[in-house]
């Protein structure tokens, strides 16, 4: 049967096709260490190419919900209950709990406009004294803490009627709709135990974190936004794969 009917609009055949094998593997369609269809089987099914495919397969690679065997073909990972993320892709955090099968909910705690830190400043390649929304925000997946964010967005040529909208959902989805989505990210990756970051009664204790600090990017190569989201340990896993 033909699925083609679900892989047209805006979005890439490629990033359709892997949203769509995911929603199936996330419903129970496929099993843990099942064999998924064929490259072949999914160029028919789907009417689209081998390339497209490949390419769905290797974001679903990326994601940890898929394990890519040459010659063998790809199977569906064991990944248990937890949230992972792929730290090759760029994706908005609401989107990743969503699709690993919990309900995602952001709580801004704090908005402030302001002008930018000596460090936001040379991290956005902004002018001194620049004005910036600055937002501290809470990540939960079926209500439990699962990271704090800290996102600072430079305001300027920012549309004014879409200000209060940061940090009241996902910030990728307002920056989207403001024209100016992250295409890329530069980011850092640390152990942090600070019991000061969190705040209200799921606050871990003792406060470990793995902190992914972040600048995004826009197509054109702007900095768009710069992120530190302190991660509780053991909440969320990211994978990295290996090249060969």
């Amino acid at each position: 049967m033909s699925m083609s009917a679900s892989l047209r609009g805006r979005t890439s055949l490629a990033r359709q096709l892997a949203e769509d094998v995911r929603s199936r593997i996330m419903s129970g369609e496929f099993a843990p260490g099942e064999r998924l269809p064929s490259e072949a089987d999914l160029v028919r099914r789907y009417e689209v190419s081998r390339v497209t495919v490949r390419t769905a397969l290797r974001t679903l690679e990326a994601q940890g919900l898929v394990d890519v065997r040459h010659g063998s073909g790809s199977f569906v990972s064991d990944f248990g209950g937890g949230i992972r993320a792929g730290l090759q892709e760029l994706r908005s955090i609401s989107d990743t709990i969503r699709e690993m099968g919990h309900e995602p909910r952001m709580e801004r705690h704090a908005s402030e406009r302001r002008p930018a830190t000596a460090t936001e400043t040379a991290k956005l390649g902004i002018p001194v004294g620049a004005e910036v929304l600055a937002l501290e925000r809470m990540v939960l997946a079926d209500e439990q803490v699962v990271a704090y964010s800290f996102d600072v967005v430079p305001l300027d040529g920012f549309p004014v009627e879409l200000v209060h909208q940061l940090g009241a959902g996902s910030l990728f989805a307002t920056l989207a709709e403001a024209g100016i989505m992250p295409s890329r990210a530069l980011a850092e990756v640390h152990a942090i135990s600070d019991e000061t970051i969190g705040w209200g009664p799921q606050k871990p204790v003792p406060g470990l974190y793995v902190l992914l600090d972040q600048v995004h990017f826009s197509r054109r190569g702007s900095a768009v936004a710069y992120s530190r989201t302190y991660f509780v340990e053991g909440r969320f896993q990211f994978v990295v794969l290996r090249t060969n």
